[in-house]
């Protein structure tokens, strides 16, 4: 069988038997009915069995992801540093081909991060996070959008028209955004920086600055 297989499934083959004992440990805490103080310990020994499963995904090491995990899609797009959590119903994604059309994703983590739940982040183009960056709950971080939103394209449902981004995202360190923020392409968020909460960020915001609303401006600089 080995001699019938390509390289590449051979090594797909090697990762799906490596997985196997750590999908079957999962399955076995999920499936456990005990007493609240048990079911504490079977949620924490899940965890870390799940963290420790998507860090081999992602090609990571020490880091945390909260189960249940949303979606994922293109994990050899994502470099991943040490010491991040993403927590629950997180979504990554990085897509290298989108109705026909092909692309060239990067997603770049850096060290220590901590992503609140349901984070919604979508790559095509280029994504770079520092390091010790804090996000709150429900944050969009895109590269793209559906289309150009051009007249030309009135006629095509949103959903199949390709992907095209306008720019490159760029977060630098120590970046805090609130909950449900959004963060639209070509964007750089300059080291130190807070968005409010609900903000949609459309243009670059300094470092050290904080800014809010939809579209995000400075309304002061941390002294």
């Amino acid at each position: 069988m080995y001699f019938l297989l390509s390289k590449s499934a051979m090594n797909r083959l090697l990762k799906q038997i490596i997985h196997l004992p750590i999908k079957l440990i999962f399955f076995l805490f999920g499936s456990i009915n005990a007493s609240a103080s048990k079911q504490n310990l079977f949620n924490r020994l899940k965890s870390k069995v799940f963290s420790q499963w998507m860090c081999l995904r992602f090609n990571c090491q020490n880091c945390t992801f909260d189960y249940p995990f949303g979606y994922r899609h293109g994990n050899r797009f994502f470099k991943i540093g040490v010491g991040n959590r993403f927590a629950k119903h997180t979504i990554l994604t990085a897509r290298s081909r989108y109705k026909d059309k092909t692309y060239k994703p990067e997603v770049t983590i850096g060290n220590n991060c901590i992503f609140g739940g349901y984070l919604h982040l979508t790559c095509c183009n280029s994504i770079t996070i520092g390091n010790d960056v804090l996000t709150g709950r429900w944050v969009t971080i895109t590269d793209n959008s559906h289309g150009e939103c051009s007249a030309d394209e009135t006629n095509i449902p949103p959903a199949s028209r390709p992907l095209w981004s306008k720019g490159k995202v760029i977060i630098e360190d120590s970046v805090w955004i609130g909950d449900k923020a959004t963060i639209l392409p070509n964007v750089t968020l300059g080291k130190g920086c807070i968005i409010g909460a609900n903000s949609v960020v459309t243009k670059d915001i300094p470092p050290y600055a904080i800014a809010c609303g939809n579209p995000a401006k400075v309304i002061r600089y941390i002294n």
